[in-house]
């Protein structure tokens, strides 16, 4: 009877480690987002459009969930313009916010696309990115980001003029981009200044990003022009991906 109580009690430890092994694995968080600046653009003032190309733009190393999330600042001069279309070696990427949506001379945005391997991208180092435009000559820059373990869907986009709020979720990132008109001095504040450029004469651009493990609400303010664009997402990890 002793040795049956005993092989009684050893199988109620084994069950009870095992169902707390299980409970572990399943509240375990989500994986830190990765996201890594991997090049960068800069036209050098204006350049012949509508359409634009930036050649040989790298894309980082390939991963089943690589996402490809680009920043992008353009202007114009005594000209509206849109920013019809963005192309990454030849695949269509998709707008998820914008500082201004209607035809403007000066505008931030950001853009992005699956790049995981077994895609068409899947293996690709580097790619062209095409920007077609509705007309005119812009100047551009782009600060182009390789990002796994986030969704494809922010949970959250924000737009401001010298200044930009966002709530980061937990384990998440932000992306931000600023465009201001003229060469005036100042950083963005609370973020990690990843491509920071004057685009020859014409503007300042600064692309940018940051992370939060406990999440929470962002602000970033560029003291140089309380008039600059700014475009911002944060994203949550892969278990809100949609």
């Amino acid at each position: 009877m002793r040795g049956l109580s005993r092989s009684v009690v050893w199988v109620t430890a084994a069950i009870a480690i095992a169902v707390a092994v299980a409970a572990i694995l399943i509240l375990r968080p989500s994986p830190p987002i990765n996201v890594s600046a991997v090049s960068s653009y800069n036209s050098g003032g204006l350049v012949a459009g509508p359409v634009v190309i930036a050649s040989g733009m790298g894309l980082g190393a390939a991963d089943p969930d690589r996402d490809i999330w680009l920043e992008i600042s353009w202007q114009f001069f005594g000209q509206t313009r849109m920013l019809d279309s963005v192309t990454v070696g030849g695949i269509p990427a998709k707008r998820l916010v914008r500082n201004n949506d209607v035809p403007t001379s000066v505008n931030s945005e950001i853009w992005m696309l699956h790049a995981g391997t077994g895609g068409p991208l899947g293996n690709a180092a580097s790619a062209d990115v095409v920007y077609h435009f509705d007309g005119g000559n812009p100047s551009i820059t782009t600060q182009i980001y390789r990002v796994v373990g986030a969704s494809q869907t922010p949970s959250a986009t924000a737009v401001g003029s010298g200044t930009v709020s966002i709530t980061i979720p937990p384990d998440g990132a932000a992306l931000i981009s600023l465009i201001n008109s003229g060469t005036s001095p100042g950083a963005l504040s609370n973020v990690t200044q990843d491509f920071r450029t004057l685009c020859g004469k014409d503007f300042l651009a600064i692309h940018a990003s940051t992370g939060s493990a406990s999440g929470g609400p962002l602000t970033a303010t560029f003291p140089g022009g309380p008039a600059a664009a700014i475009a911002a997402v944060a994203l949550g990890p892969t278990a809100s991906r949609k």
